[in-house]
């Protein structure tokens, strides 16, 4: 587990990438988050990740949730010039908890 602790401003359950990116409450708190894992994916696999947020991964399983009651723990979704997204399934195989850093 990464020990750089960063601030994500995550959506609940959002469907799409949109919708992580257009929050409807901008005045949302970020949390405090430290990287659990780094899942590095090429362009194609990240557009229909983005797309499709609430589908299950089988490598999201049993991931994320909440270290202690300030700081959560989430894995980063990458790929070559997209936005870097943080996922916090709290033990589901979903994008339960989808944000971007602040």
């Amino acid at each position: 587990m990464q020990t750089e602790t960063l601030r994500v401003r995550f959506t609940r359950k959002p469907c799409d990438l949109n919708e992580v990116l257009h929050n409807a409450d901008p005045d949302k708190t970020a949390n405090t988050v430290v990287v659990e894992k780094h899942i590095e994916l090429n362009d194609a696999e990240y557009d229909e990740f983005a797309e499709n947020l609430l589908a299950d991964r089988a490598w999201l399983k049993r991931l994320g949730g909440w270290l202690n009651r300030d700081v959560r723990s989430a894995v980063m979704v990458t790929a070559p010039e997209r936005t870097t997204l943080y996922v916090d399934p709290s033990g589901s195989a979903y994008g339960r908890y989808v944000g971007v850093a602040v």
